[in-house]
């Protein structure tokens, strides 16, 4: 039997086109030149703003670097930094410089006055009596800060005694017994040159007064006469009128007047019969109630008081009780510092005044001052 063989299969070859052919992809493309070029400069666009965004952000600030800890951690390492620097800078200070300074009110080298702290040991505290040049310092009961040094104000200090008020009277003994007389131990005999260091002192104190503030003067001893009958503003010109009022009371005028008089009787002249002296001011006596009588008619938060005795117009515990009917009528208690100066007598009296009233007491004894 004979075997044919199988016939092989043949690809259809597909015909080429004879027709016309559409356009390629380039071809279209070519022929929308807008568009080409629109997305070309579209693209160029884009990556000319990327590289400057970039470029910015690189250059810009050092990135903070945040501790694993959180932002409190690192701003507790931020305080830590600030107060360290503080520290080192307190203790690279230089070491302050000491001042010295002199109690007496009357020695040859006149050092300035030290300035006033704010704080409790500018203000007054009752019934202190405070030793000068070296005799030492005795406090008795501590009272309470006095009400005028409540009230603000500006600090005074008179004879030691420191206080803060808004307005003030100096009431001044003047009595014949200031320059004409001895210390109760006969320790010392007062002069007009003992006199005088009262005066310097008086002078002083008016001297540093804020033309904030508001003050009056009562020279007193047989007559009672103030500076003004009100307080009067602290300006250059009343101060100078002020201390030139004291100056014209002085016992030492009297006094003066006095050896005058005897001197020309010595010599064959005929008495002038004048026992007033230059100013027709009574020295004869210490009408202390009077003199505080026209301290409190100006109404001050401080009054400081300066004698060398017992009061000669009212007795000492009648005095006293006057002082605290006044207090209540004033708006605000004044406080009353009140100096012993080489008292004869009336120690206890004045001390009794100042503790009283919430004020500082100070007795000023022969050999505390250098006369």
């Amino acid at each position: 039997m004979a075997v044919t063989a199988a016939p092989k299969a043949v690809k259809a070859v597909k015909p080429k086109p004879t027709g016309p052919q559409g356009p390629t992809l380039w071809q279209k493309l070519m022929t929308r030149k807008f568009i080409v070029v629109s997305i070309l400069l579209h693209v160029i666009f884009f990556l000319v703003a990327g590289y400057f965004v970039v470029s910015r952000q690189t250059v810009g600030g050092k990135k903070k670097f945040i501790p694993p800890g959180g932002a409190e951690q690192a701003r507790a390492g931020a305080e830590h930094k600030v107060s360290l620097g503080r520290k080192q800078s307190t203790m690279s200070a230089p070491e302050q410089a000491k001042r010295v300074t002199t109690n007496s009110a009357l020695a040859k080298v006149a050092l300035p006055e030290m300035p006033e702290l704010p704080s409790a040991t500018t203000e007054v505290f009752a019934n202190r009596a405070i030793g000068m040049g070296g005799a030492g310092s005795a406090f008795g009961a501590t009272g309470t800060p006095g009400g005028g040094s409540g009230g603000g104000g500006s600090g005074i200090n008179f004879f030691g005694l420191r206080t803060r008020a808004k307005n003030v009277v100096v009431v001044v003994d003047v009595s014949d017994s200031m320059v004409d007389g001895a210390t109760k131990d006969g320790k010392i005999q007062k002069s007009e040159r003992t006199y005088a260091g009262l005066e310097r002192e008086v002078a002083r104190l008016i001297n540093s007064l804020d033309p904030s503030m508001q003050f009056g003067v009562v020279c007193f001893a047989g007559d009672v006469k103030p500076y003004k009958g009100a307080l009067t503003a602290v300006n250059d010109a009343e101060k100078n009128k002020a201390i030139q009022f004291v100056r014209e009371h002085s016992p030492a005028t009297k006094l003066m007047a006095a050896k005058r008089a005897t001197e020309r009787e010595a010599a064959g002249f005929k008495p002038t019969g004048s026992s007033a002296g230059a100013s027709n001011f009574n020295h004869a006596g210490t009408r202390a109630g009077a003199a505080l009588d026209a301290a409190f008619a100006m109404s001050p938060d401080a009054i400081l008081f300066v004698s060398d005795g017992v009061p000669t117009d009212k007795l000492d515990k009648a005095l006293l009780g006057d002082i605290a009917e006044k207090q209540k009528q004033l708006p605000k208690p004044a406080i009353i510092n009140v100096v012993a100066y080489l008292a004869d007598s009336g120690q206890k009296f004045m001390e009794e005044l100042a503790r009283q009233n919430q004020g500082s007491f100070r007795e000023i004894l022969p050999g505390q001052m250098s006369f």
